[in-house]
């Protein structure tokens, strides 16, 4: 859009060149008209051959003179008739644009709508878990989730932490893996979670 913009007022200025050199093509007109008339006017109080010769003379190189400039005015103004089309190409192509612009703002004001209700809900269900466990485990949660972002609990993904994408040590995965117990990553303290191998399969077989 901005490189429209730039193209319309190069335009602009290019269209008002072409309408003041059409403008003094005009006024050329019409004073030479007004001196052809002048001339015709002499011819017919001329008094011998020799004076009608020179002002029909004057009169043919006048009405030359006036065929010449008119016809650079039908130039101008084929001109002018050319940059105020492809002014009028790129107004409505920017039009479009806007109007794509104004459909994708929308689109996107409507899919965060949607993202902040599914995150309310989700916080929702966060807030009702985080409320069944005992006192200690849910202030090192909430410590957790105000000092890394709001993201307290990560999956762990071929060994790797989710939050940090740092390697857990082996014993740690066998901790949650066999007991369940809560361990969190040595690199960011975020709380890991590692999801069974057999629901692994079940949720990529679902996704498929």
């Amino acid at each position: 859009m901005d490189a429209l913009d730039a193209r319309l007022e190069e335009m602009a200025v290019e269209r008002k060149a072409l309408v003041n050199e059409r403008a003094l093509a005009e006024r050329r007109i019409q004073q030479q008209q007004d001196s052809l008339r002048q001339k015709r006017g002499r011819l017919q109080r001329v008094r011998n051959e020799r004076e009608l010769r020179a002002g029909e003379d004057e009169v043919r190189i006048q009405e030359a003179e006036i065929g010449e400039e008119e016809t650079r005015l039908l130039e101008q103004m084929g001109k002018v008739e050319e940059v105020e089309g492809r002014i009028s190409e790129a107004r409505s192509e920017l039009d479009a644009l806007k109007d794509a612009d104004h459909k994708q703002i929308e689109e996107m004001a409507a899919d965060i709508d949607k993202l902040r209700a599914e995150l309310e809900a989700i916080r929702k269900d966060r807030d009702v878990i985080a409320s069944e466990l005992d006192g200690s485990m849910r202030s090192k949660y909430d410590l957790i989730l105000s000092r890394r972002d709001g993201v307290a609990v990560v999956k762990v993904v071929e060994g790797c932490c989710g939050g940090c994408h740092m390697h857990v040590p082996p014993q740690t995965l066998i901790e949650v893996m066999k007991t369940g117990v809560v361990r969190v990553c040595p690199t960011c303290n975020r709380i890991l979670y590692i999801t069974p191998p057999e629901e692994e399969a079940q949720a990529e077989e679902a996704t498929g």
